[in-house]
């Protein structure tokens, strides 16, 4: 692998933290528009970049008119949510709705992602459920599809499950694989697939072109806080977009954005991973390329600050900056 430096922290004006990564905009030819630094198409966990994908399996089934789910119901099942109340009051009526119970969730728990809601939790003395799981979305997701093809619930998680192997192959065709995708487990216990970069980006294009997943797209652009949340990055350039462009990010320094308009998709990765390199690699590529404007990112608080390349030390006292190297 060959990553570019795309952004340096510099302190006093010296170099204190380089970022390196990867950047791509794919057309919907599927032909590289902008491509910088080479990843020789090695293979990556998807992550939670997958997860409107793998929610195409409640609109292959039918499972969202079985129950009439509803776009802020889709867009859970594709959110790395970050446990507000609201996303986990919204969540317990899908369980409620398909019958299913809060013991029937195997993604594990973990505290809030929103730093509010983990405040008032600590404070509380309350322990997070597996409702708090940024997951728990796209587990209810799998789970009503079990429960409306009456496909065991207690197994869902197998590779060899009915609904994994849907999955599986929706993954496939979308991402443009010649073969079903290796496999690995994500932090939540699902089968997680692994693609190049390349492939994530042409899955997000396919998905977002195709009429009968119009539904998940919707979903997406009309509820951006469900997506995701207050100052999340994906959540934040979906809401500053009007839901003209549709973002997803996912675990260790990687983020989706498709611009449905000009049908192309940008997908980043930094490889150390850090959430501040990827918001600013991401924002300045979104505007870079046109997508965002100006005022558009200033319009928006939570991303303007995700965007602020100073650094500050405690008294606020301007100490360093965040250069830009692409």
């Amino acid at each position: 692998m060959k990553p570019k430096i795309l952004v340096k922290a510099e302190r006093g004006n010296f170099p204190e933290k380089i970022h390196y990564g990867f950047i791509s905009v794919i057309n919907e030819e599927f032909k590289y528009v902008l491509k910088i630094g080479d990843d020789n198409n090695i293979p990556f966990p998807f992550r939670s970049g997958a997860k409107p994908l793998q929610a195409t399996a409640v609109i292959d089934t039918d499972t969202h008119k079985y129950f009439n789910f509803r776009g802020e119901e889709l867009a859970l099942f594709c959110a790395s949510h970050a446990g507000t109340a609201e996303h986990i009051a919204k969540i317990s009526q899908i369980l409620e709705k398909t019958g299913l119970n809060l013991e029937n969730l195997q993604c594990g728990s973990h505290m809030p992602l929103d730093a509010d809601e983990q405040k008032k939790m600590i404070i509380e003395g309350k322990p997070p459920t597996p409702l708090h799981n940024n997951c728990s979305g796209k587990h209810a997701g799998m789970l009503s599809v079990c429960i409306k093809n009456n496909w065991d619930i207690n197994t869902y998680l197998k590779p060899d499950h009915p609904v994994q192997k849907l999955i599986m192959q929706n993954i496939k065709d979308l991402c443009g694989l010649k073969n079903l995708p290796e496999i690995a487990l994500d932090g939540c216990s699902a089968p997680v697939p692994i693609l190049p970069h390349y492939n994530m980006g042409v899955g997000f294009l396919n998905l977002f072109s195709k009429p009968e997943y119009e539904p998940i797209k919707l979903a997406m652009a009309k509820n951006p806080f469900l997506s995701g949340g207050h100052g999340r990055l994906d959540s934040e350039i979906i809401s500053a977009s009007n839901g003209n462009i549709i973002a997803k990010v996912a675990a260790e320094g990687v983020c989706i954005v498709v611009n449905l308009e000009k049908k192309q998709v940008l997908v980043v990765k930094i490889i150390d991973a850090d959430f501040k390199a990827r918001a600013v690699v991401v924002i300045e590529s979104v505007k870079k390329l046109g997508w965002l404007s100006e005022e558009q990112i200033n319009s928006s608080e939570r991303l303007k600050k995700m965007y602020d390349k100073q650094i500050t030390n405690w008294k606020q006292e301007i100490v360093g900056e965040i250069k830009i190297l692409f």
